[in-house]
């Protein structure tokens, strides 16, 4: 009996298992068809990835055709060319800058002339001639009176006072009027300065006086000229060149004061500073035309200054062409 009823009591745990395994078994079936089948692994890495690139893509609303085109993968090759042609949009700026920069080099200073410098030159010019016209009132003027016994050095000298005032105040800060006066006494000291030499070519060779004053003239219209008609900036690259000629030639000066006349090396420094001179400040009003009109471009537009540098020019180059006519006519 014992044995008889712990058969069946087995026999009802092994079925009470039995229909607990298969209720759960029911309700798992259940849970799967009502949620669908089970996405795989592979599948969920597809997914992923479709996820990632959705939001990636910039977000552009295509019209329909766009969306079909880009479906069947037309509209991503359209898009690939013009990804790949942008940054060859960007390098012909750069080569039509530099082709424009190479076509202005090409041409010379005077086609680039803009109306503002052909202005601003007309000014330097007119103020060229004003202060050459100063010059020769203050020559003659000293001649005719006691002031010619004075030493040439003096007013020399002293014309540099008004020089540095005029190169160390600015049209926009300071009166106009003071300035043009700074100019006018530079100028004048200048012509006082050269009353001595006027005075003994006066008496030894009249002619030479006019004849210099037309050679002077003519070597400075060349000289404009060719820097006009030279490329731009071509003459500004003797800048440093003739800078280093004025140290050789300021030095010859000084070194003819000290050596006296009777000295084997007087006559080499008085030809250095005759001939040098003269061929240094022919060069020098071409490089400042070019440099006028340089400096105009960047915004410095006082043309007294402007004046001043072609005044010295012009004064040099009239005080050397006259000293050699005066040595012909001797």
């Amino acid at each position: 009996m014992l044995s008889t009823s712990l058969r069946l009591r087995g026999a009802a745990f092994r079925c009470s298992a039995a229909a607990a395994r298969q209720a759960v078994q029911c309700n798992a079936r259940r849970c799967y068809s009502s949620q669908g089948p089970r996405p795989s692994r592979f599948q969920n890495s597809k997914k992923a990835k479709a996820e990632v690139l959705e939001r990636d893509r910039p977000q552009t609303d295509y019209s329909p055709h766009e969306q079909q085109q880009r479906q069947q993968g037309g509209w991503w090759q359209q898009e690939q060319q013009t990804t790949t042609t942008q940054p060859a949009s960007s390098f012909p700026s750069y080569v039509d800058q530099h082709e424009r920069r190479r076509e202005e080099q090409q041409g010379s200073q005077w086609d680039h002339l803009s109306m503002g410098v052909v202005d601003h030159m007309r000014k330097v010019y007119a103020t060229l001639a004003t202060g050459i016209g100063i010059a020769a009132g203050a020559s003659l003027f000293t001649m005719a009176t006691p002031l010619i016994g004075v030493s040439p050095m003096i007013p020399a000298v002293a014309s540099i006072v008004p020089l540095m005032g005029l190169m160390y105040t600015n049209k926009h800060q300071h009166s106009q009027t003071m300035r043009a006066g700074l100019f006018a006494a530079f100028t004048g000291l200048a012509g006082m300065s050269m009353a001595p030499l006027l005075f003994v070519a006066m008496k030894v060779a009249p002619m030479a006086v006019p004849q210099a004053l037309l050679i002077t003239t003519g070597l400075f219209g060349t000289m404009t000229a060719l820097s006009l008609f030279a490329k731009p900036g071509a003459t500004l690259r003797l800048g440093v060149p003739l800078g280093a000629g004025m140290i050789v030639l300021a030095l010859t000066g000084v070194a003819s004061i000290f050596v006296p006349v009777t000295s084997a090396w007087y006559p080499l420094l008085h030809n250095i500073y005759l001939y040098g001179g003269l061929a240094l400040f022919t060069a020098y009003i071409a490089y400042d035309t070019q440099n006028m009109i340089a400096e105009y471009e960047m915004g410095q537009d006082d043309h007294l200054k402007h004046a001043v540098d072609l005044f010295i020019n012009f004064k040099a180059i009239f005080m050397r062409v006259l000293s050699l006519l005066m040595m012909r006519d001797d």
